[in-house]
């Protein structure tokens, strides 16, 4: 190899590190069960209130068309604690009692957090749907990136919907300087 070979190696070498090192987010549907899609009457558990209502809204748009009404936080309040509800903590019972009395079909038991193994600001969303009657397991999603919280809520949703249509869902996202909410 002459020299300016070696030199266009090194510079490739060069572009494909920075191109990887760039891809610091990403998302993955784990899976999703064809129930999903039959689901009208949902419900938010281990959110905040403002990511609660950011989650709620980029669902209700991804799934357009679609009859979907999400349960107000303060009727779950009256069933289940408000430690419990921002922490995504249920039982059989109250599982039972949430579809019983509320009618939710289903639960998205949610989880925004830190990941403290990596530097830096890099924040997980960890989504898990769960079936209210029977306690089954019928979505999961997991995002990890730098950006806001809306980023995360957006990709979690559009991993489960297009896991949902067709397979497997992965995406990465290049790195971001924004700080996360």
């Amino acid at each position: 190899m002459n020299g300016r070979g070696r030199a266009m190696a090194v510079i490739g070498a060069v572009m494909i590190s920075a191109l990887l090192a760039g891809c610091e987010g990403n998302t993955r549907a784990v899976f999703t069960k064809p129930e999903l899609i039959t689901y009208e009457r949902l419900a938010v558990l281990g959110l905040d209130p403002e990511q609660e209502q950011i989650f709620m809204a980029v669902y209700m748009k991804t799934f357009v068309g679609k009859p979907i009404t999400f349960v107000e936080r303060g009727e779950l309040a009256k069933i289940i604690g408000e430690q419990d509800l921002l922490q995504g903590r249920l039982n059989e019972k109250t599982r039972a009692r949430i579809k019983q009395i509320l009618g939710v079909e289903a639960l998205f038991l949610c989880s925004y957090y830190k990941d403290e193994d990596r530097p830096g600001k890099l924040m997980k969303l960890r989504v898990r749907v769960v079936d209210s009657e029977t306690g089954a397991i019928v979505g999961s999603a997991l995002t990890e990136t730098f950006m806001r919280f809306d980023n995360h809520a957006q990709a979690a949703v559009e991993a489960l919907k297009k896991d949902l249509l067709g397979g497997g869902y992965h995406r990465s996202y290049p790195r971001s300087n924004q700080e996360p909410m």
